[in-house]
């Protein structure tokens, strides 16, 4: 079994060089001096009460209830998207609007200033949401009984599209490597980083390079979640250049949804998909283009998902022009005003509001960690995104992993804290759970504790 692993922190190249100087800098400090450079005010304290908002996540919650599943965040948007949402709402009318091109261009910019990728705003193709695209292009460019190629465990919605339209799921098992040690390298031999506390804690995905070929073969398409969704990682380049090699010989088209992209722990850098060599190639037998698409949005990295808009980069124009053919043909080419004017607002005012927000997720993940420290549960370690995936296999009561995470689930519910069920994202799933850590320290805090209590009743076979 072939395996690549990825450093825990990394330059980037195409960043500017106070950036990467910066970078370096937090590459080489301890846990402690991470924590001490960050802004210790973000999001702390009590946060907006969002029940009897229509929230899901809080909602469905009984009152007194911590719900620590449904993946958005309990943080108040950036004032720059309140602002711009306040000058609009100013105005009473709200007739058909065009998608302006200022919007394209702050996406644009946003690119280059964030991940060194330059995107022309031709390439651009705006979205009514991320799901809905990727259920576009998967009954579009695949044939029913067709094989679509997917990481597993692996956020459910992709799995559910392919099945829901009649394609084949071909599951590709991420291998797991279990904590640090001499083994956990890359695939060029790096030290996986200078955090010897961090790299001690918890496995982490890989990918299986023996997996990752057999299930292509038998694919059209491969949909990719980069960063991933269960686990946090962040593929580094030599990783997507296997994934792209194996894309290459196997003649499939890869469809990418990086909707976490700009959601990266202090330190780690994103490589988009699109600008991997394979990207300016043909492959497929479609006359040499190049038919690869990246799924972007505003919705997790500036917390409004209940504004959805997202856009495709689509860089070959007569690919661009097929799916434009195809949004026309299914009256899926508006989109809302309030929900580009709150993107636009968030690409071109909201940067540091991210960067404070990401120092907060970083926080909280390490929270998280350390409150389970003394427990058999393994935290998977993260490079960014604000949603852990824990395995608690090794946990008292759960010697039969099989229907586990669903009598956990009641079990952590019946102490007022709701997870993921881990199975809903896969067989690979089986044993573990998802938690949302992206709300106030001191809600978590109180989460963590209600959460070992049900560790705690699970492992005399109490439910409540």
């Amino acid at each position: 079994m072939t395996r690549i692993w990825s450093r825990w922190s990394r330059s980037s190249s195409r960043a500017d060089p106070a950036r990467a100087a910066a970078t370096d800098a937090w590459t080489r400090s301890t846990t402690t001096e991470k924590l001490a450079l960050m802004d210790t005010n973000t999001h702390r304290g009590n946060l907006p009460d969002r029940r009897g908002t229509g929230s899901l996540k809080w909602d469905l919650a009984r009152p007194g209830e911590i719900p620590l599943w449904v993946a958005d965040m309990d943080f108040p948007v950036a004032p720059a998207i309140t602002a711009a949402l306040s000058r609009r709402l100013a105005h009473p009318i709200f007739g058909y609007t065009g998608v302006p091109r200022s919007y394209r261009e702050a996406f644009c910019a946003w690119q280059s200033s964030r991940n060194g990728w330059e995107i022309s705003p031709e390439q651009l193709v705006i979205l009514p949401g991320v799901m809905p695209a990727v259920s576009l292009l998967v009954e579009n460019y695949t044939r029913p009984g067709e094989g679509v190629a997917l990481f597993s465990p692996v956020y459910y919605p992709f799995f559910e599209v392919v099945e829901e339209l009649g394609r084949r799921v071909e599951r590709i098992p991420l291998a797991v490597e279990n904590g640090g040690g001499d083994d956990a390298v890359d695939g060029a031999g790096h030290d996986p980083g200078h955090d010897a506390a961090a790299q001690a804690q918890g496995p982490r995905h890989g990918i299986d390079e023996d997996a990752l070929d057999e299930a292509l073969a038998r694919s059209r398409m491969l949909l990719l979640c980069s960063p991933h969704n269960p686990g946090g990682r962040v593929w580094t380049v030599e990783e997507l250049s296997l994934i792209a090699r194996a894309a290459e010989r196997h003649r499939v088209m890869v469809v990418s949804d990086e909707i976490h992209s700009d959601l990266l722990f202090p330190g780690e850098t994103f490589v988009p998909w699109l600008t991997l060599e394979r990207a300016g190639s043909g492959h497929g037998g479609h006359g040499g283009h190049c038919r690869d698409v990246a799924l972007l949005a505003p919705s997790k990295t500036f917390n409004i998902p209940g504004l959805p808009t997202a856009l495709a980069v689509v860089p070959d124009e007569h690919h661009r022009r097929d799916l434009e053919r195809v949004l026309h043909a299914r009256k899926q080419y508006m989109s809302s005003i309030l929900a580009i004017t709150a993107a636009e607002a968030a690409y071109t005012g909201a940067a540091s509001w991210l960067d404070e927000t990401c120092a907060t997720l970083y926080r909280n993940y390490l929270l998280v960690r350390d409150a389970l420290a003394g427990e058999k549960a393994a935290v998977y370690r993260m490079e960014g995104t604000f949603i852990a995936w824990i395995d608690f296999r090794a946990c008292p009561g759960w010697e039969e992993p099989a229907g586990s995470s669903e009598r956990f689930d009641e079990t952590a519910r019946a102490q007022g804290v709701w997870l993921s069920r881990g199975r809903q994202f896969g067989p690979q799933g089986e044993g573990h759970m998802r938690l949302n850590f992206a709300t106030s320290p001191e809600l978590l805090r109180e989460g963590m504790v209600r959460l070992r209590g049900a560790l705690a009743a699970f492992a005399t076979g109490r439910r409540g």
